[in-house]
């Protein structure tokens, strides 16, 4: 394997090296003020010393290479991803200690500084090739999207410590931060018809085939999906295929245009460069989690209402098992809030759901509000009906609409209701599991 040689970069003095050329400076005045010749040796002596260390850093050679794995190779919000970074110097003398860290591309935070003991020599005579030196740290996993991780960056100083020189070695390598993802209990969702005399119950566990079958446990199966009179029978874990097909789809209506104007009513200036929108990244994080979870029972799941940015979207708009899940996760990671505000294209995801049952397909919307009084539709034009226009007659499309509002109830939450929406008022901090098993509740769970 050829090393890595890296860039030319220019050294910079120390404080130490600085007050040695501002103390050759002094000295070579008081020179002429007491045509003392020792003290012109003094000043040379003094202004040598950095330039030994300039010449020591840059003449220099150091050739490692670097590899780089992540553990696990991608992650959640929250979830501790260890990078593992691999070196091997190809030169044939040792290299001098140093302080190593790694760049990372915002708003990700790069390695913090670190010392580097010298790695030894590499002696081809004796070895195949040079042996490897691991370093491990904790990767910044605050924020959801793909990230840059590196390039392996080398500061180097002199024996003297009068002057700095920064290398980089290697390249950069990709890791993926998906939004988090929280298990959801399975609920009956009952929805009133006609008059409300009449409840109908749409299951959201296995609406699909019921013809029950049994096959010998897998591992990566769902402990839930386990078939407890089979398992009885053959002695060994059997899993049910009952609802390993559901002839329905759901939709996912990520409203990212209503957290747009949200963020810009707020503004800007009240979060961090970089910083990213906490009522987004949940409304994020409950679309995964809702998605995953239809995924697993048998639902085929469009999402719209989101940008990608250069990102390629799910070619046929619709996650269904058994990858399902993670590549709905995935693209989630993407998300951005700078989606487009196209009703026609939320009506339209709703009917091609529509298309794959007869009955009407199960409708989930995030979306923002703003800071509006409850029963108020706010001001004409407003960012509040705007988001409401888009959803409000979808309602009539679905068969059981549900409709999670971040914020403080406002328009958009009063005026979905009024249009036959379940809305269920949200705010950055609630947590979704106990939202959800709530709205079960609240409509009964069989």
């Amino acid at each position: 394997m050829a090393a890595h040689r890296p860039p030319r970069s220019v050294p910079r003095p120390t404080a130490r090296g600085w007050g040695l050329i501002a103390a050759a400076v002094v000295v070579f005045v008081l020179t002429q003020v007491f045509r003392r010749q020792e003290l012109a040796y003094l000043a040379c002596f003094l202004l040598a010393v950095p330039v030994f260390s300039f010449a020591w850093v840059v003449l220099r050679r150091i050739a490692i290479s670097v590899r780089r794995r992540f553990a696990p190779e991608s992650g959640s919000v929250g979830q501790l991803v260890v990078v593992n970074t691999f070196l091997q110097n190809w030169g044939s003398v040792r290299t001098p200690a140093a302080v190593w860290s790694e760049g990372a591309s915002a708003p990700v935070r790069p390695s913090p500084p670190a010392a580097l003991d010298a790695l030894p020599a590499y002696l081809s005579s004796a070895l195949d090739e040079p042996g490897v030196t691991q370093l491990r740290y904790r990767l910044d996993t605050r924020v959801r999207g793909a990230h840059e991780i590196g390039p392996f960056t080398l500061t180097l100083s002199d024996p003297f410590g009068c002057a700095l020189r920064r290398l980089t070695f290697g390249s950069t390598d990709t890791v993926l931060v998906t939004p988090e993802v929280f298990e959801l209990a399975r609920i009956d969702l009952r929805l009133a018809t006609g008059d409300g005399a009449e409840q109908v119950s749409r299951r959201l566990i296995g609406a699909g085939e019921q013809d029950v079958i049994a096959r010998k446990y897998l591992p990566g199966d769902s402990i839930r999906r386990v078939h407890w009179p089979a398992t009885a029978k053959h002695g060994e874990l059997m899993v049910r295929q009952d609802d390993q097909r559901n002839d329905q789809d759901a939709v996912i209506l990520l409203d990212a245009a209503s957290f747009a104007d949200r963020e810009r009513a707020a503004g800007r200036s009240q979060r961090g460069a970089g910083e990213p929108d906490a009522a987004f990244e949940w409304a994020v994080s409950a679309a995964a989690s809702i998605g995953v979870h239809l995924v697993t029972e048998g639902y085929g799941v469009r999402i719209v209402g989101h940008s990608l940015g250069r990102h390629e979207p799910q070619a046929d708009g619709s996650f269904l098992a058994p990858h399902g899940q993670s590549a709905l996760v995935r693209e989630l990671a993407f998300a951005r809030s700078d989606g487009p505000d196209d009703a026609d294209a939320f009506r339209a995801a709703v009917a091609e759901a529509s298309l794959t049952s007869p009955d009407a397909p199960p409708v989930f919307a995030l979306v923002a509000e703003r800071d509006e009084p409850a029963g108020r539709p706010g001001p004409r034009g407003g960012a509040g009906p705007l988001a409401a226009s888009r959803l409000r007659d979808l309602a009539a499309m679905s068969s059981h609409p549900v409709a999670f509002v971040v914020g403080r109830p406002g328009a958009v939450g009063f005026e979905l209701r009024q249009a036959g929406w379940n809305v269920v008022p949200v705010g950055s901090s609630d947590r979704l599991a106990e939202l959800w098993r709530s709205l079960g509740e609240a409509r009964g769970i069989a």
